[in-house]
């Protein structure tokens, strides 16, 4: 099983096609665009998780650049070469996370154990089913959060399918708002709402975090949740101290285990303390609090 890096990139209309072209010279796979915002589309590539990926990843982004599409217009994310619909049902069950989470598929029959809070979720390509490490230890550590103090205002960027807003929510947060560049992700999540009857409590919205798409909440978040690469990361910690309320917490993951320092740094240069490190395999997350 393959896993790919998917690099997805909010560019104007009128450079899609230039940064389309800049990106497959730069190594990606063939580029898909697709309708986004008014006057911008979403374009979607990957590179195959391998030795001399960071560096396509770099030259990617530098070319990007050079047109004028910066950080903030980029996101990263993990994903498996997986065909949930070739393979066998049997192949995922639902699964225990945590102490309180319970995580199961539609045609899953396994009742959520007692004591077990149940997500339902189908598992997709691109999306996110909880399997992987990174989002392991974002479930976890949202649990153990949420237990110690439930949040009123929980920001989920990067929300791929959705499950963490979900858990979050499961385990006692008021409300979530989840975000994603990528429309097809953001419908995933509507799906997941839906189907798990949180529809009323959990919004979500394309974009990223900044002022326009958190409204009333900026400078508001009670807990936030990151599960996305080093380099957004970088570019949204400053975002990151601004949304959350004095005393706000957060979990920021998908980064690999060496990597748990610089984002570390990174989330103290932008005025945010650095409350734990936790480590699953070869992944890390790093846990926040705004002073």
């Amino acid at each position: 099983m393959r896993e790919w890096m998917e690099l997805l990139v909010q560019a104007p209309d009128a450079l899609a096609e230039e940064a389309s072209a800049r990106l497959i010279e730069s190594g990606a796979a063939a580029v898909e665009r697709r309708e986004s915002q008014p006057g911008a589309s979403l374009l979607i590539t990957h590179f195959l998780l391998e030795n001399g990926v960071t560096q396509k990843l770099r030259a990617a982004e530098a070319a990007l650049a050079g047109l004028g599409i910066g950080p903030d217009a980029i996101a990263v994310r993990n994903i498996e070469e997986v065909d949930w619909v070739g393979r066998s049902r049997e192949m995922f069950t639902a699964r225990a996370y945590g102490e309180r989470l319970w995580v199961r598929p539609p045609w899953g029959k396994s009742p959520a154990p007692a004591g077990r809070e149940e997500i339902i979720l189908e598992p997709s390509l691109a999306f996110g089913t909880g399997r992987h490490a990174s989002t392991h230890l974002c479930l976890e550590t949202i649990e153990r959060m949420c237990v110690e103090r439930p949040p009123r205002r929980f920001v989920d960027i990067g929300c791929g399918s959705g499950i963490l807003s979900a858990a979050a929510i499961k385990l006692g947060a008021e409300g979530a708002l989840a975000l994603d560049l990528d429309p097809a992700a953001a419908d995933t999540a509507r799906k997941l709402a839906d189907e798990n009857g949180l529809a009323g409590r959990m919004r979500v919205r394309e974009g990223t975090l900044e002022p326009e798409t958190l409204g009333d909440w900026w400078g508001q978040a009670d807990m936030l949740a990151a599960n996305i690469f080093l380099t957004p990361l970088r570019e949204l910690a400053p975002r990151m101290a601004e949304a959350l309320a004095k005393g706000g917490r957060g979990v920021l993951s998908g980064i690999g285990y060496e990597q748990a320092d610089t984002l570390a740094g990174i989330a103290e240069a932008a005025g945010l303390a650095v409350t734990g490190r936790k480590y699953r395999e070869e992944w890390a997350a790093v846990e926040i609090e705004k002073p």
